[in-house]
């Protein structure tokens, strides 16, 4: 069996476009190693070219089917909504004033695009990490800094904290941390001390509502620092605005019924995240009028104040 030259084509394509010249970063997204990588490029492969060449294709066949879907070109991107710009707005205060800011808010109405936004606008000042329940404890929470950071993740806790405080320092740096409400004391308290350590570093921390309202698991934890937090914001569903969806969907934005429609699922505990499901799905299915949305939102099971 030979080498297939249109498929090698494709991955020195993919190597070029999509890994920035990297063949170390395409064996990483493709699940391979370098070296299979480079002596199959090199035309000189000796493994099992058969289930190689099944793999690239499957993967390339992959992305061209969702770079075409139709939803793509019209969903994903970030916009200026009155809540998205409320955030990215004390993002850029806690940046340039120092100090803990807390953002929270409502589930899926834009609060995680404003801090990618935020991160990509200034990438040299901005760290942006995004924590989970596996990420949270101190041991945890400080080897992803430090793998953001690009500084080593290894030893002990202190010597990992010390690394990471003198990152911080010099120009004006903002953390930006995701999903907050998932931080407890020890922690919280370890993030509070590099800003005793930097005085000009901004930390924001975004999450949920219970970031604030002394609700769930994270009450005691965020009763630590709330009285130290130079801005808390709290932002809800029902902020969001008509305009609001003639900017997140353009193509239904002279639509009064399907704009209703779009805004009653981003008011109630979808967000905006669920009308954007609606929406991608719709502009899928090929149908965006109201009785399309109307459609799929009851596929979909999702309730528009009780009415659907």
């Amino acid at each position: 069996m030979s080498i297939n030259p249109e498929l090698q084509q494709k991955l020195r394509d993919y190597i070029k476009n999509a890994c920035n010249g990297s063949q170390n970063q395409a064996a990483k997204t493709l699940g391979w190693s370098a070296a299979y990588i480079s002596t199959y490029l090199k035309g000189d492969f000796k493994g099992d070219l058969a289930k190689f060449e099944s793999s690239l294709s499957e993967a390339f066949a992959n992305k061209n089917a969702a770079e075409n879907l139709k939803s793509a070109v019209v969903t994903g991107t970030y916009k200026p909504t009155g809540i998205s710009e409320g955030v990215y707005e004390t993002i850029r205060l806690c940046h340039l004033k120092g100090g803990l800011a807390i953002e929270c808010g409502d589930a899926g109405i834009g609060k995680t695009m404003a801090c990618k936004k935020y991160a990509e606008d200034f990438p040299s000042s901005a760290i942006y990490v995004t924590v989970n329940p596996c990420l949270v404890t101190l041991n945890a929470f400080l080897k992803l800094m430090c793998r953001t950071q690009k500084i080593t993740a290894s030893g002990r806790k202190d010597e990992m904290w010390m690394r990471l405080s003198d990152s911080f320092a010099g120009e004006r740096k903002v953390i930006i941390i995701d999903e907050a409400q998932h931080l407890p004391i020890k922690t919280i308290e370890a993030i509070r001390a590099f800003f005793d350590s930097n005085p000009t570093l901004g930390i924001c921390l975004v999450g949920n509502i219970e970031t604030v309202t002394n609700t769930g698991r994270s009450k005691e934890a965020f009763a630590q620092i709330r009285n130290r937090t130079k801005l808390t914001e709290i932002r809800h569903t029902t902020s969001i605005t008509a305009n609001d969806i003639a900017l997140l969907f353009p193509p239904v934005a002279d639509d009064e019924k399907a704009k209703g429609l779009l805004l009653g699922i981003s008011r109630s505990e979808q967000g905006i995240r669920g009308a954007s499901n609606v929406f991608s799905n719709a502009v899928d299915n090929g149908n965006i009028t109201y009785d399309g949305l109307l459609a799929m939102a009851k596929a979909m099971k999702i309730n528009v104040y009780g009415g659907i």
